[in-house]
C-alpha cells in the first residue's frame, strides 16, 4: 500500500508520529530520518508516497530543500510539520512543493487526520479501489 517517511531531528517526535501514523489504514511502511542527508538517501531508496518533514534539521533548513527533495522523489506528497509557522515559511514551503503546512505547536494532531484523508482519497481514486 503506502510508504511514509518521517523526518524530524527529535527522536521523541519521530517515535510519537510513528505510533500515531501507523494507525492509518493503508500505510504499511514507515521509515524515519533525523537529517537531510538521511532523508535524501531514503527518498532515493524507498520513493515514499508521503513524507512528514520538519524544517529545523541539524544539517540545514529543510525549507530551502523542498524543491530538491521533490526532484529526488517527484510523487512524494510532503507535509511540513514545524514550529516555524510564520507566514513566510508557510508561503515558501507551499510554493516549493509541499502539499500541507502544519504548525507543530498548535496543529500536531491535525496531521493524522490530513494524512488519513489523503490515503482514503488515494485508495478510492485508484481503478481497483486500492493501491498496490
Amino acid at each position: 500500500m503506502f510508504k511514509l517517511l518521517i523526518v524530524d531531528d527529535s527522536e521523541l517526535i519521530r517515535t510519537r508520529l510513528r505510533q500515531w501514523l501507523s494507525q492509518i489504514v493503508g500505510i504499511d511502511t514507515i521509515s524515519t530520518a533525523a537529517s537531510l542527508r538521511e532523508t535524501r538517501a531514503l527518498l532515493c531508496s524507498m520513493q515514499p508516497d508521503l513524507m512528514v518533514l520538519d524544517l529545523g534539521l541539524p544539517d540545514g533548513n529543510a525549507m530551502r530543500q523542498i524543491a530538491a527533495l521533490q526532484r529526488i522523489s517527484p510523487r512524494t506528497a510532503i507535509a511540513v510539520l514545524t514550529n516555524d509557522a510564520s507566514p513566510y515559511a508557510r508561503q515558501h514551503c507551499l510554493a516549493a512543493g509541499a502539499k500541507w503546512f502544519i504548525d507543530k505547536s498548535t496543529e500536531f494532531e491535525y496531521l493524522v487526520a490530513v494524512l488519513a484523508d489523503w490515503v482514503r482519497h488515494a485508495v478510492s481514486a485508484s481503478p481497483e479501489g486500492a493501491i498496490s
